[in-house]
Formats: structure tokens, C-alpha cells, sequence
């Protein structure tokens, strides 16, 4: 299926974008895209991302805090043929974007959002992958050393990929 919308910055996805289409594909060289576009760039797509292909997306998610609050946001989704890699990437609060495995995650999510115990603890997507029946969700361990260095194994491992 050929994409059609228009390619926008990931970094300028809102809330409002992530609900209107919950599945956005990074673009890739051959996309036709905007100039000045790159692989930062994505579309909004209809079809869910699909186990065996090769591409990145970003999917719309639901954060949940210590204190049980939900905020929106979106998770990265890496499809490397049969393996797919999830990555918390941004949670929105109070009209900013917050990287969700920050170490200042909490402390921002705080200030902005007046509150406590605000500690990113569990995400949902809002899109299932595929042909699965449901939504992935998983639980999110507080960012450290070990956190950082899987983040490194994996981003080697899709430079290798690619």
C-alpha cells in the first residue's frame, strides 16, 4: 500500500496526532518524503506493523505512573524480520514531551504535572502488532546502568541489522 500521508518529524508527534492514527512508520530512503526529510521523519499508517518485516515505527502507548495515573505517549517499535524490539521512547504531560527512560524522567513528570510519585511503572500500546489478538504492555524497571547498557546492545544490534 502506498503512503500517501504527509511525513511529519517523530519529534513533533502530539498526543493529538497518536490518537488520530496510533501507528506511525519511520521512513526509510526510498520513501518519497518532504525535502530536508530524513529517517527522523515519520508517517501515519493504517496497517499495524507486521512480524517479518524490516522497519521502525512509533505506536501510540499509555503510560502508567507509581501514584496510578495514565498519561499518553508512544514506544518505539523495531521489526527485524521475526524479532521485534519495544522501547519506551516518549510519555506528554502538561504540553511537553518527556523521554520516558530518562533520569530526570520522574522529577520533570513532577514539576509538570504538580504531583507525586510519578515514576513511569508500566506501559500499554494502543495498536496491536499484527495478526496478534492483544496489545503488548510491559512493565517498566526505574532507568539505571543495566537499563542503559541493554539500550546500547540493541541499538548495535539494529545498526547490524540494517
Amino acid at each position: 500500500m502506498p503512503m500517501t500521508r504527509p511525513a511529519k518529524p517523530a519529534s513533533s508527534l502530539t498526543p493529538d496526532d497518536l490518537a488520530a492514527h496510533p501507528v506511525w512508520r519511520f521512513l526509510t530512503p526510498g520513501d518519497a518524503a518532504p525535502d530536508g526529510a530524513d529517517e527522523s521523519w515519520v508517517r501515519a499508517q493504517d496497517a499495524p506493523p507486521r512480524v517479518g518485516e524490516h522497519a521502525s515505527y512509533l505506536v501510540a502507548a499509555t503510560y502508567r505512573l507509581q501514584s496510578g495515573a495514565t498519561l499518553p505517549g508512544a514506544v518505539q517499535v523495531d521489526v527485524l524480520g521475526a524479532q521485534v524490539e519495544l522501547d519506551p521512547c516518549v510519555i506528554f504531560a502538561g504540553g511537553k514531551s518527556v523521554d520516558a527512560l530518562g533520569h530526570d524522567t520522574a522529577p520533570r513528570l513532577a514539576r509538570l504535572l504538580k504531583a507525586s510519585d510519578t515514576q513511569p511503572v508500566h506501559w500499554a500500546l494502543g495498536a496491536r502488532l499484527g495478526d496478534e489478538t492483544v496489545m503488548r504492555e510491559q512493565a517498566m524497571a526505574r532507568p539505571g546502568a543495566a537499563q542503559v547498557l541493554g539500550l546500547l546492545f540493541k541499538l548495535a544490534r539494529l545498526k547490524r541489522s540494517r
